[in-house]
């Protein structure tokens, strides 16, 4: 018979669970050898009940032990391991080798697990059987982020295939199991979804009575017969995994909204309480006590997460250090977390940890957004006041910055950082290092008071938030804020787009004039300045012209903005030939109101002595009259749209140009199922950021007119995505009713990985825009690029690309703005599409599969010929090389 074992990995403070798993599996496969890693230290004293063999965590070579167990918190360590035990295992001559959660239970025999592994090297089990469409949470996208398959179970044979698989796996966990979403990554568990594809003999097990949770409940029923015996739609319930549940806790699960323990079905609030029984015999009330050994310092002050994940993240993976578990070791993380992040020499209050708070915390960015100018000083007293309450931090990283405000230096504060570099393009606060300026933070009982009061209505933000709109919330934060750390100067910022602010910032660091001589002979360059890591279309446009001058093999200096931008900055920023000098001509993807912004963040010596062309988008006829005083900083103007050059060329001095964004969709395959969609279902897509001013985008017309043209049970489904949807209250509110009244109706919350969003965007069959304006309309240009139809408001940048040959165009009127929305002002002018032919357009497309084709087709077509990288590189290029002859000639005349 082959060998054959099962595993479990626990902290002390889980032993409870991993002997109620191991328990469980004895009395149903007695002879099937049972090991727990503890990832941990020892147990003070042994403990009859851990009936198993332990694997100390120092017995598993994990790569460069210090590192890989601190970099981690307790969640992302216990599940980093895994391949490592799966390794051990497979050396200590085991064939056969089973993962469960330690939150598991068996109600079965091994025997179906073996059976599959006969047949099979990998066996997975997939979170959704079936469709999450109640409106709950998780969600179908929420799944989707943290993976397709449940890791709380995995089945591995020993095959020369596997070890490499659990090799790869290694691979990936050494520095990349963590829980950030936003990049994609769920611990250990999001890399397993690219194993069947990769790997050969994966075996995906659908059996509904394997691997019963929370997150399958829904579409999945759980009898009990008289016997006690469990059913799950009809097949032998196999292991229910009880993940997030508590004894005595309210909900079944802490991961979800769903159930509670009184609304679950009767048998599964039995299995519930049996569990917790079982549990509470097996020692939870001590295990939940057990100290974490990787929880502290050798000196015993406790580790907040966010110091792991500031030297994950910015110390560099292979530079030497003292071993982190020593006092030497400690000694030296403490120095260099306390030591002035890089960019902030002339603010030494700005730590490291301090940078790193900063760059996790929009709400903070929102509050203080001149980190290394005005703002600076205040944020450090939020910092020295807020830090331990909010975010757990030990006075260990606080006392250094008290120190440094109060004008201490030396070995106190340890601050004395780096030398500041000669050109800083990308700071932690996207900008090079300002001075800052005195402020009126200290001192003061009524301040003091103020600080208090902030503190308190921090501490109560959770028992409030039910009784009041986020609106309110806003201000009374903002309002404390002001008076805690500020002076009657402080602008609240509001809850839709930062305007940004103008406070002139003298930088302390100055950019080099072009030192290369340019006459007819020398090399074109450019330097693209923005929002390079934005996720937003101001980002993406960014992003778009440095896929141009790649494929237009143009030297680039990339210098990546942040100030005066709310999104989210973790977008992948394209490759290209960087050069570590700076060029004649820059080209800013910064819009016009924020220019001065800019300019002054920025500073003199980045325009002075260059040709500055502004790559700016305005979305309605009439140019707005306090941008103009913009035109003063730039020698020209880029738009990407035929409309923006009219709507802009209006008021403008200077030249303006038409550079249409590039477009170009990776090579990414349609995954229908993962998003729920039936082998039947026509899917509709639109798209909209908050931050742009939803009236704009529509959202609630594209709702409208799918609910109007399918008002039965038609195979359709409509995905709405909306990004930054917590600055909207009451459009929030009112998505969440559409989504109660029609299931067919997705909301796609926050922000996707790139990756994740191109997938969904294949996986759909139509686009559809009801903007009432747009600069150029780059979600549906993108839609084109994936070769999908598009349905579209006629009106504005988008006619450009969209005509009648590739897209249905919908009906609409032109119509003035009743009140000021955002930068639109009540007055102007935009358009109204016609909600009933829009809902006849996509009556047509769900009924003709032909259509469909025909129009992706041909929208892929337009974008390849017109808006492709490769199509507009000789534009650019063309343009490059007569500013460059123009500066030559400059050069040549002295003039």
């Amino acid at each position: 018979m082959r060998r054959t074992c099962y595993f479990t990995i626990v902290s002390n403070n889980y032993r409870h669970f991993a002997r109620t798993l191991v328990a469980s599996v004895r009395a149903q496969s007695p002879d099937v050898d049972a090991f727990v890693a503890i990832c941990d230290g020892p147990l003070a004293a042994p403990d009859p009940r851990d009936a198993y063999t332990e694997i100390p965590v120092r017995d598993l070579g994990l790569p460069r032990f210090d590192r890989f167990t601190f970099q981690y918190t307790i969640l992302e360590l216990n599940t980093a391991i895994k391949p490592w035990v799966f390794a051990a295992l497979f050396a200590r001559g085991y064939e056969r080798v089973i993962y469960f959660d330690p939150d598991i239970r068996l109600y079965g025999p091994l025997a179906p697990i073996l059976a599959r592994l006969d047949a099979a090297d990998i066996v997975l089990t997939p979170h959704l059987t079936g469709r999450l469409d109640d409106g709950g949470h998780p969600s179908e996208l929420s799944v989707l982020q943290s993976g397709s398959y449940n890791l709380g179970f995995i089945a591995v044979n020993r095959t020369e295939s596997t070890q490499r698989f659990v090799a790869w796996w290694q691979g990936k966990l050494e520095r990349d199991c963590v829980v950030d979403i936003p990049r994609g990554l769920f611990t250990d568990q999001k890399w397993i979804d690219l194993v069947p594809g990769m790997y050969p003999a994966v075996a995906i097990e659908r059996d509904p009575g394997w691997n019963v949770a929370y997150w399958n409940l829904n579409h999945r029923t759980v009898t009990r017969d008289g016997d006690g015996r469990c059913t799950v739609d009809g097949r032998p319930l196999l292991f229910f995994h009880y993940s997030g549940f508590a004894p005595g806790a309210k909900l079944f699960s802490k991961h979800q909204n769903r159930y509670t323990l009184d609304n679950l079905p009767a048998a599964v609030r039995a299995l519930a309480d049996a569990y917790a029984d079982e549990l509470q015999r097996n020692g939870a009330d001590a295990c939940r006590t057990q100290p974490y050994a990787f929880g502290r310092f050798p000196g015993g002050v406790p580790i907040p997460d966010l110091a792991r994940r500031c030297y994950r993240e910015e110390f560099p993976p292979d530079d030497p250090h003292p071993d982190l578990w020593t006092p030497d070791g400690e000694a030296w993380i403490v120095d260099w977390l306390n030591r002035a992040a890089p960019g902030h020499a002339r603010s030494p209050w700005i730590t490291r940890l301090a940078a790193t708070l900063y760059r996790l915390r929009p709400d903070i960015q929102a509050a203080f957004p001149d980190l290394t100018g005005q703002h600076g000083r205040a944020y450090a007293h939020w910092l020295t006041e807020q830090g331990t309450p909010q975010e757990g931090l030990p006075d260990l990283f606080v006392a250094p910055v008290r120190a440094a405000l109060a004008g201490k230096r030396g070995d106190a504060a340890r601050l004395d950082g780096d030398a500041a570099p000669a050109l800083v393009t990308d700071t932690p606060a996207g900008v090079p290092v300002a001075v800052a300026p005195a402020d009126a933070t200290e001192g003061g009982a009524l301040r003091r008071a103020y600080r208090m009061a902030y503190r308190v209505a921090w501490g109560i933000r959770g028992a409030v938030k039910p009784l009041t709109t986020q609106a309110f919330r806003h201000r009374v934060r903002h309002l404390l804020l002001r008076k805690a750390y500020f002076d009657d100067s402080y602008a609240t910022p509001p809850l839709v787009a930062a305007a940004g602010h103008a406070a002139a910032v003298a930088p302390a660091v100055a950019y080099p004039a072009h030192v290369h001589r340019v006459d007819a002979d020398s090399a074109i360059g450019v330097n693209v300045v923005g929002y390079l890591a934005a996720e937003s279309g101001i980002g993406e446009s960014a992003r778009s012209m440095l896929r141009i001058v790649k494929a237009a093999g143009i030297p680039v200096a990339p210098i990546n903005f942040k100030v005066g931008n709310l999104s989210r900055m973790q977008e992948s920023i394209p490759g290209v030939a960087a050069t570590e000098h700076l060029h004649a001509v820059n080209l800013f993807h910064i819009n016009a109101d924020q220019m001065p912004v800019a300019r002054d963040h920025l500073g003199a010596s980045l325009f002075a002595g260059r040709y500055n062309v502004g790559y700016w988008a305005w979305e309605l006829a009439d140019f707005p009259d306090a941008w103009v005083p913009a035109f003063d900083l730039v020698d020209e103007i880029w738009v990407p749209s035929a409309f923006c050059q009219q709507a802009i060329a209006v008021k403008a001095p200077v030249p303006v140009l038409r550079v249409p964004h590039s477009v170009e969709a990776p090579p990414v395959a349609a995954d229908r199922a993962r998003f729920g969609l039936a082998a039947g279902d026509v899917a509709f897509f639109a798209m909209c950021d908050v931050l742009s001013v939803p009236e704009r985008k529509n959202p609630l017309g594209v709702a409208e007119a799918f609910r109007a043209a399918f008002p039965g049970s038609e195979a359709a489904r409509l995905f709405i995505k909306i990004g930054n949807l917590e600055f909207q209250p009451d459009l929030e509110a009112r998505l969440a009713d559409l989504v109660r009244m029609d299931p067919r109706i997705t909301l796609v919350r926050g922000y996707l990985a790139r990756g994740d969003l191109w997938t969904l965007m294949a996986s759909i069959d139509c686009f559809v825009s009801l903007h009432r304006a747009e600069g150029f309309g780059l979600g549906m240009a993108e839609a084109m690029a994936c070769g999908k139809a598009v349905i579209a408001t006629p009106w504005s940048g988008n006619v450009d690309f969209t005509r009648a040959e590739n897209a249905l165009l919908v009906d609409y009127a032109l119509v003035e703005l009743a009140r000021d929305l955002g930068p639109y002002r009540r007055g102007q002018v935009w358009a109204e599409p016609d909600v009933a032919s829009a809902a006849q357009a996509m009556r047509q497309v769900a009924t003709s599969s032909e259509l469909r084709a025909r129009l992706g087709q041909r929208g892929l077509a337009t974008v390849a010929r017109e808006l492709s990288p490769a199509a507009l590189a000789p534009l650019v290029e063309t343009r490059l090389r007569a500013i460059h002859a123009l500066l030559a000639r400059r050069a040549a005349t002295g003039k």
